[in-house]
């Protein structure tokens, strides 16, 4: 046997090594390992058969005959196979891939909004608070704050059923959503109580919107089982700069102290933070913090 004699057969033999090498790693990660292990395993034996027959002639053990001459020639196909696994391999790799994607996103929106209201939760609009404070500092701009509390939820809950409570809270809640802007904080921030941030507001502007949305929830019942069960709620509004970190939770404690207003003046209405001060209906410590004040209905 000459190294010219046996060129032909190392060559294969190093293709076949090669596309091992690559198929490894990709059937270990395959999601479909059966397919690809048979069409690879497949391809590598008859791309050795026409080295192995070879071999054998040369070594004076084989004579092939007319018939059988095919065999030396399975290698193509074989390499055809190889091909065929590793692509196969890497499609269901790549849907894998894109399955793992949808269900991450799918996950990622589940943790960041409220699985009864579709509105962002708590957390995660204290979290885009946080960076819509930042950037109203850096266009030093002030932040619009909406406490929104529905009027009597207990009363809806006793009298028609804790389905119907939650049938209100996801209605109130497409209002909201249907109304604000994408770019706007709106997000479910307690039982009956929503909570709207809007950027740059002008006193006049948030003002109108409250009221606004105050008439839209009144003038549309929710429906649950055919009945119509009308709903209220009450609105504190507050601006505040967010000169500080702290500042934007001082903002929604000035809403909420105004919502307190609202709710002792008969709910139903819209009440600013400062016409919760002219009116002296809100508590400070003796610092002159707010001080939310306990219990609403």
């Amino acid at each position: 046997m000459t190294l010219s004699e046996l060129a032909p057969d190392l060559a294969r033999l190093i293709i076949v090594v090669a596309a091992g090498v690559v198929a490894v790693p990709l059937v270990r990660r395959s999601s479909n390992r059966r397919s690809t292990c048979l069409a690879i395993g497949f391809g590598v034996v008859l791309a050795v058969v026409p080295t192995g027959l070879h071999l054998l002639q040369l070594a004076g053990k084989w004579n092939p005959h007319q018939q059988l001459a095919v065999l030396s020639r399975l290698d193509a196909p074989g390499f055809a196979f190889i091909l065929y696994g590793i692509m196969l391999s890497l499609r269901t790799m790549s849907r894998t891939g894109d399955q793992l994607q949808r269900q991450n996103a799918l996950l990622k929106e589940e943790a960041s909004t409220d699985f009864l209201t579709g509105l962002l939760n708590r957390r995660q609009a204290d979290v885009l608070l946080d960076y819509g404070a930042a950037c109203a500092r850096r266009s030093s701009d002030p932040l619009g704050f909406i406490m929104i509390d529905l009027d009597h939820f207990k009363n809806v809950n006793d009298t028609f059923g804790h389905q119907a409570g939650d049938a209100v809270l996801a209605h109130v809640a497409h209002l909201l959503k249907a109304r604000m802007r994408s770019s706007d904080i709106v997000a479910r921030y307690g039982g009956e109580e929503f909570l709207v941030v809007l950027a740059d507001p002008s006193p006049e502007g948030i003002s109108t919107l409250a009221d606004d949305l105050r008439r839209l929830i009144e003038q549309t019942p929710a429906q649950c089982g055919g009945i119509a069960i009308p709903v209220t709620a009450s609105f504190g509004i507050a601006i505040s700069r967010v000169d500080t970190e702290d500042a934007a939770q001082e903002g929604i404690a000035k809403a909420d102290a105004a919502l307190y207003s609202a709710k002792a003046e008969g709910r139903n209405r819209v009440v600013s933070w400062a016409q919760a001060v002219h009116e002296g209906t809100k508590e400070r410590s003796p610092e002159g913090d707010v001080t939310l004040l306990p219990g609403r209905a």
